[in-house]
């Protein structure tokens, strides 16, 4: 049975330190792919190239709005350990569902593996399902033009992802 219990401390400073890290490289990653969209942006010559161009932009548009919800996700899992939420399911934050040994805590292995992780296996596979009845979710993906800190690009409508 599995340790019903958050991470202890030397734990909580180790995903920090994964998770600031990874905040970095998004960081960089963004501000190179916004670059690289400026520098296509130039005009060129001939039908052909802008066509290329084009394609290319839209692979960095979509890059870059995977690492934006990436950030999203990582800025978030950074918040929960300030406030010591960390490691906690959030479907099961205001009632247990006991879908699982751990809960209301989402397992360490579950953490090592996706240290963003908002919900545990159980919690996931039936919220993917429609079989959980919906819970709040901490910070919701935002959407372009509904607050001023958004991530979201502003060509992504609101099903494109959840």
């Amino acid at each position: 049975m599995a340790k019903k219990t958050a991470l202890n401390k030397r734990e909580r400073e180790k995903v920090k330190k994964a998770l600031l890290e990874r905040r970095a490289a998004l960081m960089s990653d963004i501000d190179g792919t916004e670059q690289e969209i400026d520098e296509l942006q130039d005009p060129k010559a001939d039908d052909l190239d802008r066509a290329v161009e084009a394609g290319a932009m839209e692979l960095l548009v979509a890059l870059g709005d995977t690492e934006r919800r990436e950030l999203e996700e990582v800025t978030l899992a950074l918040e929960k350990l300030e406030s010591g939420s960390y490691g906690h399911c959030e479907a099961c934050v205001e009632t247990q569902l006991k879908l699982c040994a751990t809960c209301p805590f989402i397992p360490k292995a579950r953490l090592e593996a996706l240290p963003t992780a908002r919900l545990c296996v159980a919690c996931q596979e039936a919220e993917e399902q429609h079989r959980i009845p919906s819970y709040t979710r901490q910070r919701p993906r935002r959407w372009f033009g509904e607050d001023e800190g958004e991530f979201s690009h502003p060509l992504m409508n609101k099903d494109d992802d959840n």
